[in-house]
């Protein structure tokens, strides 16, 4: 009996901070190499309660590359060595925005890659992903955002715009 009120252990190396509401998505995260993946899931769950099934491919794989990118490109905090950012995805009136704030002040520079070069197609891939895309100073940092239009390929399960 005693096993039952036993707390399971916590994953190590992830630290995250998600916040919801129907067609609100929020995640405060220590970006590492092991939180990618498990946001990447948590958005596409989050896509699929919305009934937006038809954009958990690239939604989840625009997350991917941005927080890939922070990982790559933002410098680490000085006090935890850590790379904050912050996820939000918002159904918006025919759209679905996902945004990605990190500390960085650098905005990111599309690049041309190599045939055989492992980065810099992340900027390239966003924008065929995305019906629109593009990066601002914020606060602090930047925000790096990417629309994605809802339309009927989008919706799951009878959802209405």
């Amino acid at each position: 009996m005693a096993d039952l009120l036993e707390l399971p252990a916590a994953p190590t190396g992830v630290r995250a901070t998600t916040r919801s509401k129907p067609g609100y998505l929020e995640i405060d995260l220590d970006v590492t190499a092991r939180a990618v993946p498990i946001v990447r899931t948590i958005a596409g769950a989050h896509l699929r309660l919305w009934g937006l099934a038809g954009l958990v491919d690239g939604v989840t794989l625009a997350v991917s590359e941005l927080l890939t990118n922070v990982l790559q490109h933002a410098a680490p905090d000085a006090r935890t060595g850590a790379r904050n950012a912050r996820l939000t995805i918002t159904r918006l009136p025919g759209m679905l925005n996902v945004c990605v704030r990190d500390g960085e002040r650098a905005l990111p520079m599309p690049s041309l890659p190599g045939a055989d070069g492992e980065r810099g197609r992340g900027l390239l891939l966003l924008s065929a992903l995305a019906d629109d895309f593009g990066c601002s100073p914020s606060q602090g940092g930047k925000d790096v955002w990417a629309n994605f239009l809802i339309t009927g390929d989008a919706l799951s399960d009878g959802e209405q715009q």
